[in-house]
């Protein structure tokens, strides 16, 4: 398994709770899902910003509307929430259920919430909803069945681990009915445990699992559904394995059921998906499933020999890594809608495994989609007419010319990155002997960059190559001071172009070092004598930059 760097999190548990008993006019097929998806980055005074938590709301959302039969109008996303906007959610869904109750309808509401909590209630920015107004406000819907799921820190405070008791249908999606009264808690840490965010998964490690669980992964007998049982145990396994290797140390779920029911609470249903992507029994590894071009891990399971293993996926492009001992296979695969794919490992990219990638560099460093990178460079000052001119009248250059810059990229495609660039080029004077005290004239440059980047990664994915081009705007400020050292100011604006190549070589976690070289072409300072000209204040710089991709 991966060794993905970790954050805390604050507070994951699955907390299902039957409100009240359905409606004895109720029909079988009479049943209305709604879902309340909250995701808050802000933790607030004292709690570092989150990640991935608004990102895990999204992908719960979207699971719910493909998997779990609930209507697109019907699934209210609530990100950056304050106690406000998420009790307004709250009684926006119980005026629904109040007309869906007088009309004798049966209904489902699932709530999500993925952020920071304290023992005592969710974070949200300054304020604080309790957790006891929250239990409080949810139980009071007048719906058949309400499920309620708390992605946050030290979340098994409030659980205690029990069986179900099966003395009813609880199917609600397959409309066998919701005569059932209960509650239920499913929480991935325990009581004096973290719950954490993983950089490479880009979302929390329990919400990650449950989802793959969800769409395939944890449906154990393969009756086409996933229960809440099989998505629990599939979250357990997964996550304990996937944090065992962390810093902060592993997560236990656990799980609360007081239900009255027959047979298993299903939560989603796989087989109704647009697309399955499969892996054959034969087929073992540590597998990792990216949705292209954005590079969005789906899923990463361990996969035993001997297993099928089906995920629901939408159609579209994907590449499935398969690592064993002895290689890594790069399978690019499309999953048509209707269908079944199955991956064939026979087909795929053998890539070359790198020792000790485990502690960092690697692909996991490469492939991720941020990169913060930072440069020093000689060169610059480009011989044009202006600097002949001051050649003419006597002056004599000092100095040594060079550049210090930061740049962000983001690869928004898997050979393609975008971003930027902040750049202080040369300072470079020119002197004059005088009679008196020596003419002195300098200029000072700084340019501002929109880049793109064209990249391609060497098969042990270790050493990157890279060309760029990009366009932006170049501030000079020259000085002038004379002989009676009187000081004469001014500042230039102008466009200009640049392009660069080069290379970077990945020694630890994420961080790298590489040669690069770019020309500039900028044309910023005007000489307004007679013989008017233009100086070049860019020119090629050849330098050293440290990559770090986080």
């Amino acid at each position: 398994m991966p060794s993905p760097r970790t954050l805390l999190l604050s507070l994951p548990a699955l907390w299902v709770a039957v409100a009240s008993p359905a409606p004895a006019a109720a029909q079988p097929d009479d049943v209305t899902s709604y879902a309340i998806v909250v995701g808050s980055n802000d933790g607030g005074p004292g709690q570092d910003t989150l990640r991935y938590a608004e990102d895990d709301a999204r992908r719960v959302a979207t699971v719910l509307r493909e998997l779990g039969g609930y209507a697109r109008d019907h699934v209210r996303m609530v990100l950056a929430p304050t106690p406000d906007t998420l009790r307004d959610a709250i009684d926006d869904v119980a005026a629904d259920l109040e007309r869906d109750q007088a009309a004798g309808r049966r209904s489902l509401v699932f709530f999500y919430y993925s952020g920071h909590a304290r023992a005592s209630g969710l974070s949200l920015g300054d304020d604080e909803v309790a957790l006891t107004d929250l239990r409080a406000s949810l139980t009071a819907l007048p719906s058949t069945v309400t499920i309620v799921v708390l992605d946050a820190c030290q979340s098994g405070a409030i659980t205690r681990v029990k069986g179900a008791e099966a003395t009813a249908d609880f199917s609600y999606n397959s409309r066998a009915g919701l005569d059932a009264a209960g509650f239920a808690v499913m929480a991935s840490s325990s009581e004096s445990e973290l719950s954490q965010e993983s950089d490479f998964l880009r979302g929390s490690y329990f919400t990650h699992h449950l989802l793959v669980g969800l769409r395939g992964g944890g449906d154990r007998d393969q009756d086409g559904r996933v229960s809440l049982d099989e998505a629990y145990q599939y979250a357990y396994d997964q996550t304990l394995i996937a944090t065992a290797a962390t810093s902060v140390g592993r997560q236990h779920v656990s799980l609360e059921v007081d239900l009255q029911g027959e047979g298993d609470l299903a939560l989603t249903y796989p087989e109704a998906a647009d697309a399955t992507l499969r892996l054959d029994a034969e087929l073992a590894g540590d597998v990792l499933v990216e949705r292209m071009p954005a590079e969005a891990v789906l899923a990463e399971v361990h996969k035993i020999a001997g297993e099928g293993f089906d995920v629901a996926v939408p159609a579209g492009k994907y590449r499935v890594l398969i690592r064993t001992a002895a290689a890594i296979h790069s399978c690019a695969v499309t999953v048509k809608s209707g269908g079944t794919t199955t991956v064939d490992a026979s087909a795929c990219e053998e890539l070359a495994l790198v020792e000790g990638t485990s502690k960092g560099g690697g692909a996991a460093a490469i492939l991720h989609p941020w990169q913060v990178e930072l440069s020093a460079s000689l060169g610059g000052g480009v011989s044009d007419a202006y600097t002949a001119t001051l050649d003419d009248f006597g002056y004599r250059q000092d100095g040594v010319r060079g550049a210090l810059a930061i740049a962000v990229h983001r690869r928004i495609a898997p050979h393609l990155a975008v971003g930027g660039r902040l750049s202080r080029l040369s300072s470079e004077t020119w002197s004059r002997e005088t009679e008196l005290e020596p003419l002195e004239f300098s200029v000072t440059s700084y340019a501002a960059t929109a880049l793109g980047r064209a990249e391609a990664a060497t098969a042990n994915d270790r050493n990157l190559a890279w060309v760029e081009l990009g366009l932006g705007l170049t501030l000079a400020r020259d000085r002038f001071e004379d002989e009676m050292d009187v000081v004469d100011v001014g500042n230039h604006l102008w466009g200009h172009l640049t392009a660069g190549v080069g290379v970077t070589h990945y020694f630890a976690a994420g961080f790298g070092l590489g040669l690069d070289a770019r020309y500039l072409y900028a044309p910023t300072l005007d000489n307004e004598f007679d013989d008017p000209d233009t100086m070049d204040v860019g020119g090629l710089f050849v330098g050293l930059t440290l990559d770090f991709r986080p």
